[in-house]
């Protein structure tokens, strides 16, 4: 079933520019483009005060994700889909190298961590967040860098780690009783 799926997303890449250069921003840069919407967003809002702790939890959450990410990938040391798979177009080929390892997905995992901690704080935002954390799953897998369940898997990791730093902070700031 991942190899239907990717393979019938990624046979619309190279087919036409301008899917091929939105499939590009949705994989390569549409994670740098959530930190600042995020930062922007709690700056000019009433939760500004809030700013600094969401930071911090994203920031943890992130080395907790990256850390859990490497642990699973060494254990699931699944090969990126264009290079298990010769006629997978590989359209992102800024930060994806064929040593990398394509379970779970680091990228979607990054993305899905900053919308997932700002939804346990604004959950109006965190929802409208989710949306491009999912896109950038989706232009993964219309890229040819990872298959659906790598999403999924990035999603779980950034799932276990935003709730986890999350209780951490709540545990630290209200105590044990």
């Amino acid at each position: 079933m991942d190899y239907l799926i990717i393979s019938w997303l990624n046979g619309f890449a190279g087919q036409k520019i301008w899917l091929d250069i939105l499939g590009i921003i949705l994989a390569e840069f549409l994670i740098f483009f959530l930190p600042l919407v995020i930062v922007f967003t709690y700056f000019f809002s009433s939760k500004r005060k809030k700013l600094l702790t969401i930071a911090l939890k994203i920031i943890f959450s992130l080395a907790l994700v990256y850390g859990l990410n490497y642990l699973v990938g060494l254990i699931f040391a699944r090969l990126r889909p264009f290079v298990d798979h010769k006629e997978i177009y590989q359209l992102a080929k800024f930060f994806d190298k064929t040593t990398d390892y394509s379970f779970p997905s680091y990228h979607t995992a990054t993305a899905f961590v900053m919308a997932f901690i700002v939804l346990l704080d604004w959950r109006k935002f965190g929802i409208i967040l989710l949306i491009p954390a999912l896109l950038v799953g989706l232009g993964r897998v219309f890229a040819g860098v990872h298959y659906p369940t790598d999403i999924l898997g990035g999603i779980i990791t950034a799932l276990v780690s935003a709730y986890s730093i999350n209780f951490i902070f709540k545990y630290f700031k209200y105590g044990n009783s």
